[in-house]
């Protein structure tokens, strides 16, 4: 089981997991991930979001190429968000890590690292945010 809490350190958004597993020693296992200020995304972590989305990924499958959705997915694009509420980086972070459920969106879709997710998030951010180009 995992547990999970968001904490504001400075400028940086830190997602903290607690992980069921345990660390030699018996101390749990915590991986911290570090999502962008929002005021600074940088392009290239939009074009890594960007390339895991539409490939390994598979996200357009659901979501389309355009992030426009279809008949199982929501559009990404700005709209009224349902589960990742407001649309905020860190809720559209933790929607790729978790799924909803329910329905068709699983956690770490295609087998993406969290890594892959905090570029995913920061893609699909920047589009339903800034207008990036899908």
């Amino acid at each position: 089981m995992q547990t999970g809490r968001i904490v504001w350190t400075g400028s940086l958004l830190c997602i903290a997991t607690t992980m069921a597993a345990f660390a030699a020693g018996g101390r749990p296992v915590v991986q911290q991930v570090v999502l962008p200020d929002t005021n600074a995304i940088p392009p290239a972590m939009v074009n890594a979001g960007r390339k895991i989305f539409h490939g390994r990924g598979s996200c357009l499958a659901c979501h389309g190429m355009n992030l426009e959705g279809g008949p199982i997915a929501p559009t990404l694009k700005e709209h009224s968000w349902k589960d990742a509420k407001n649309g905020d980086l860190a809720a559209i972070y933790y929607v790729v890590t978790h799924g909803v459920k329910g329905t068709a969106m699983v956690s770490h879709p295609g087998g993406i690292s969290d890594d892959d997710a905090v570029n995913v998030a920061s893609y699909v951010w920047s589009v339903g945010h800034r207008g990036t180009k899908p």
